[in-house]
């Protein structure tokens, strides 16, 4: 058998000191626990909760999500749209704006599933659908994004021509596109610097849909559903917000640390870590140089919070300050490193700022030979205390991304890990698939969205169980 392709499993159940760095892991029982309280949030309110699945894209981690139903999903790419509807999933919303060189792509989904639904926010989008009406008992199923204050995508609902799109899309052709609903993110609640802010945003926007929504009905145009989130908004929801249909968060299945910071969850749920080893020291510069660059983790927070991208769990004394494609910069906040505390190969663990970017990271890189642990190509490890139990697929191609877990460590400080790195070994993606009655439960070689014709590429994820 291929020795790329037979080495997949070799990190199934190895000490997590023993995986290859940067290496994102997940807390098995934090991410549960996450998904079952945003469950019971929406549960408590009387609403629907549909998951966004772009921060982890994963089979694992959208039916832990879904609650087991695997209905009811949001996906930011075409690629996560096919990746999800191959993996058994259905109703799912592109939440995206119609990008127009893409509707036959558009159209296969539509016709493959039984609900693939798409968000316009403009008349010449509304007009490419009408151009390419689906088969004989198959209609577009559509959602106005409405903007009530994010400033991106959507059609403002105070605009006099945001009720005559709406219209439009209800009234114009019924028989080749259906109005589902209107659907408004809750970005701004970013901006926020506490909950009473998040809340506020959460009210206003809630209050601008539902108006938007009245002046429809009034109007006799239906719209049988109201969809707002974010993970901020969702996670401090607001009585207001039982009025609406669902919700669609995304974040809140790892958090991260800009959600400690803007109080959406304690620094207990975040359930991410980035794993890294130290690499070299430079005393005459007063820095440790570790594993983890910019590709692994990402660039974002580091203006934006005291700590940068990232913060070093159990060492606050140390401040990731420098990050270039495969390299961290690391230095003391104040005086002098103690350079014999960190020698090389101990493991030091990054609680990234922002995880969504954290995961998907490794997409920019085609499919190519690497070492595994490259900084470019992360391996990532589900943790169930001290080891990684599985690996898993994530979803590849445009938009892609790897899933992290991260096992909290039993014993020992998360970031006091040492041990020398592993041989690396080339490994190509695999799953641990839930086995048939009667079948032994082994990992099986998957390619990059199935298709296998590209080539898997060697390095090492792991997933969210089922």
């Amino acid at each position: 058998m291929d020795g790329r392709m037979d080495s997949s499993s070799v990190w199934l159940g190895a000490p997590l000191e023993q995986l290859p760095t940067p290496a994102l892991t997940l807390d098995q029982a934090t991410v549960r626990r996450n998904a079952e309280r945003m469950r019971e949030r929406c549960r408590a309110l009387g609403l629907r909760l549909r998951p966004h699945v772009k921060t982890h894209k994963t089979l694992e981690g959208a039916e832990l999500a879904t609650g087991g139903t695997r209905r009811g999903i949001v996906v930011s790419t075409l690629a996560e749209a096919r990746f999800f509807a191959a993996g058994g999933f259905d109703d799912i919303l592109y939440a995206y704006p119609l990008p127009g060189g893409r509707l036959e792509e558009c159209a296969t989904l539509a016709q493959h599933l039984q609900a693939f639904q798409l968000l316009l926010d403009s008349p010449q989008a509304l007009a490419l659908l009408r151009q390419r009406p689906l088969p004989a008992g198959k209609r577009w199923l559509v959602w106005l994004k409405l903007d009530c204050g994010n400033g991106r995508a959507g059609v403002r609902p105070t605009d006099p021509g945001a009720m005559s799109l709406a219209r439009a899309i209800a009234e114009e052709a019924p028989e080749e596109v259906t109005l589902v609903g209107v659907y408004a993110h809750c970005g701004d609640t970013y901006g926020c610097r506490d909950v009473p802010a998040i809340q506020a945003v959460a009210r206003a926007t809630t209050a601008a849909v539902l108006d938007f929504v009245t002046a429809l009905r009034r109007a006799g145009v239906p719209c049988p559903q109201a969809s707002i989130g974010s993970t901020p908004s969702c996670s401090h929801p607001v009585p207001e917000m039982s009025q609406l249909t669902e919700l669609h968060p995304g974040n809140y299945l790892f958090y991260d640390l800009q959600q400690t910071l803007l109080g959406s969850c304690h620094p207990e749920d975040v359930a991410i870590r980035v794993l890294t080893r130290v690499i070299g020291h430079y005393p005459h510069r007063n820095q440790l140089l570790v594993d983890c660059g910019w590709a692994a983790l990402s660039l974002h927070g580091r203006d934006q919070a005291p700590v940068g991208c990232a913060a070093i769990e159990g060492h606050p004394q140390l401040r990731l300050v420098g990050l270039t494609q495969e390299h961290g910069q690391v230095e003391a906040v104040d005086g002098r490193l103690d350079f014999e505390r960190f020698p090389l190969g101990s493991i030091l663990a990054l609680i990234p700022f922002h995880v969504s970017t954290g995961p998907a990271a490794p997409r920019h890189a085609p499919p190519r030979p690497a070492t595994p642990g490259s900084a470019s190509l992360p391996a990532a490890g589900l943790r169930d205390r001290r080891h990684a139990p599985r690996l898993l697929r994530p979803r590849r191609g445009e938009g892609g991304g790897a899933l992290a877990p991260r096992p909290r460590l039993v014993g020992r400080r998360a970031g006091s890990c040492r041990g020398a790195a592993p041989t690396p070994r080339p490994c190509a993606h695999a799953e641990t698939l839930r086995p048939r009655r009667g079948a032994a439960s082994t990992p099986r070689v998957l390619h990059p969205l199935g298709d296998p014709a590209l080539t898997p590429r060697p390095c090492t994820h792991a997933g969210v169980p089922r």
